[in-house]
């Protein structure tokens, strides 16, 4: 009995070193701009500002797809936690991604930051130790970014319908693809059989 306490006591602290020294690793590595889009993001996309959201959205990494002149041409990679257990409708998802580009785009342009695209990944499902949620991305160019903020008449409507169209194995638009791991920034495999209803 005690034998197996002190094995349990053993396994919970090493657990505990682990997440410490994974936190503090990762913290340590965070581009320092990440902390202020997600600044802007917990400002324009506090809980309860829409259905669905638990928690602000956050950068979950800065990817460097390329390099131009010897400067980073980044991929901000945003997260979606949303609290329910079926994939969200197309109308939802990019009235987020609308939303979060209106929060991030201004300041990457303000700070002459090279933008390829913009990933939002939204994650949904059951999750817990057994299982995992699911996770998939909408990838955004800096184009139709540029004409979300510069046109008034343009919204989340004409994203979608933009985004569907350009969606491609060999461009960097994607309507509903599976979440990249890493750092890879290959175009991936679209899954546009596994997409949500199309409200």
């Amino acid at each position: 009995m005690r034998t197996g306490l002190l094995v349990a006591l053993a396994v919970v602290t090493l657990a505990g070193i682990v997440l410490l020294v994974h936190y503090g690793l990762s913290s340590s590595n965070r581009h320092p701009l990440m902390d202020e889009l997600d600044e802007r993001l917990a400002e324009a996309l506090a809980p309860g500002t829409g259905s669905h959201l638990e928690r602000p959205p956050t950068v979950r990494r800065l990817a460097v797809s390329t390099e131009r002149g010897g400067e980073p041409v980044f991929v901000p990679v945003v997260r979606v936690e949303f609290g329910t257990t079926d994939a969200p409708g197309m109308r939802i998802v990019f009235e987020y991604v609308a939303d979060v580009l209106e929060a991030i785009h201004p300041v990457l342009e303000a700070r002459g930051e090279r933008v390829a695209h913009y990933d939002v990944e939204f994650r949904f499902g059951p999750d817990g130790l057994l299982v995992d949620g699911e996770c998939r991305r909408v990838s955004v160019p800096t184009e139709l970014a540029d004409e979300l903020l510069e046109n008034d008449r343009y919204r989340a409507f004409d994203l979608w319908q933009d985004v569907k169209r350009g969606d491609g194995d060999e461009t960097a638009t994607t309507l509903w693809g599976v979440c990249r791991s890493g750092s890879r920034f290959d175009t991936g495999r679209r899954s546009g059989a596994d997409s949500p209803e199309l409200e």
